[in-house]
């Protein structure tokens, strides 16, 4: 694809304190975008904004709880107030609770729905609407390839992914002859804090991710982070309610 061209936009991304959120920042920036860090971690998503300034890219942190309606519109009224529009909302915010379905605390179970699912439509609601007042804008929800295909242990994760998708679909169709485009993508295994997490405790190992991957090995944050910039791109315009599988031929591959 042509190099793509952000100047002038605002692009905004939940849970880019680190992982493939971070890198999107970095990867929007690169590109023009005046990047907005929207994070619970405030030491994680100041210090991700600091950063990208240093390397000249036009980076600002703003607090968010995804979990909470009111921080969402908040944070987006804000945004608004302070960059006059909403160009790009990148709905990254995410947690992996891995454990046997019958022994899953209810806590964690409600946790991942709020998080990756209620989480991203009360941004999206809250994002959309001045993103429909407007008549242009592009939501990314980052979905996962789980949400496709379960794997044992990751219920909750699975499901809220599950949901994330038919939700991309739902708004995306929704949405569409007013001027938002809403659309997705499924990664499967980057390594990320996420998934080196799970690998230190041992619930997944590299040598079967690898094995599960027809490329053999694998994504990089970087891959993930160009698909991201090309769905929220002019050259997507008539992609829309669409996930785009980035997996290394994971979701191809019927064999393990």
């Amino acid at each position: 694809m042509a190099e793509a061209d952000f100047a002038g936009k605002t692009v905004v991304i939940t849970g880019a304190g680190g992982g493939l959120g971070a890198d999107m920042a970095r990867r929007f920036g690169e590109a023009g975008a005046a990047v907005v860090i929207a994070e619970i971690d405030a030491e994680s998503g100041a210090r991700t904004a600091e950063r990208l300034r240093t390397r000249d890219i036009d980076a600002s942190f703003h607090p968010l709880d995804v979990r909470q309606p009111s921080q969402c519109n908040e944070v987006v009224d804000a945004i608004v107030s302070d960059r006059g529009h909403i160009d790009v909302w990148v709905n990254n915010a995410g947690i992996a609770h891995k454990r046997a379905a019958e022994t899953l605390p209810i806590v964690q179970w409600d946790e991942s729905i709020a998080v990756m699912l209620s989480g991203a439509f009360y941004c999206c609601q809250a994002a959309g609407r001045v993103m429909l007042k407007r008549g242009h804008g592009v939501i990314v929800n980052v979905a996962s390839v789980n949400g496709y295909w379960a794997i044992e242990g990751r219920v909750a994760y699975s499901s809220a992914k599950a949901g994330l998708i038919m939700l991309t679909q739902s708004l995306g169709i929704e949405w569409a002859a007013r001027g938002v485009r809403v659309v997705g993508i499924a990664p499967s295994v980057v390594m990320t804090e996420l998934v080196q997490k799970g690998l230190a405790e041992g619930t997944a190992s590299v040598e079967a991710y690898e094995h599960r991957t027809p490329m053999r090995r694998l994504g990089e944050k970087e891959e993930i982070s160009e698909a991201v910039l090309y769905l929220a791109s002019d050259e997507a315009s008539y992609v829309v309610a669409e996930t785009l599988r980035v997996d290394g031929g994971w979701g191809a591959y019927s064999y393990f």
